[in-house]
């Protein structure tokens, strides 16, 4: 009966949802979907992801499981081209809270920070959900 009946099948086993699009998080949904910005992270890594910049479309499936379609940067194609140097993205706010080791770690400061905010069109931290710093990319802001 499931198979034949969409809203039956949509009620009962739920939908697909795009958490994360272009590399920014949807807050609403991640809300909805009783997720938070650490588990969401965590997923990421699982799945050899370390940055949400990364990711073109994240799809938190029915069954839980979230599906990645990666930015066609980072998808590796065969063809034996040399590999570049990886860096790991470091997490400087999480849920409109500055992580001050995390910062001060890298070498910065509040001031570096709101002016890479500032320059990023953000003047609130509060409205920020997530950002993180890697070397050769900078800062990346999912606001909330």
């Amino acid at each position: 009966m499931t198979l034949k009946n969409k809203s039956t099948r949509s009620l009962l086993l739920g939908n697909p949802n795009i958490i994360i699009r272009d590399g920014v998080m949807d807050r609403k949904l991640l809300t909805k979907n009783k997720l938070d910005v650490n588990q969401v992270l965590s997923i990421l890594r699982q799945n050899n992801v370390f940055s949400v910049r990364e990711v073109k479309y994240g799809i938190l499936e029915a069954n839980g499981q979230i599906s990645l379609l990666l930015k066609s940067k980072y998808q590796k194609p065969d063809l034996n081209l040399p590999e570049s140097p990886v860096d790991l993205p470091t997490s400087l706010i999480i849920d409109g809270e500055i992580l001050w080791d995390n910062l001060h770690e890298l070498g910065f400061d509040q001031q570096w920070l709101d002016n890479q905010l500032t320059t990023n069109g953000y003047d609130n931290v509060k409205r920020i959900l997530y950002a993180d710093w890697r070397e050769r990319e900078g800062i990346h802001v999912s606001p909330k």
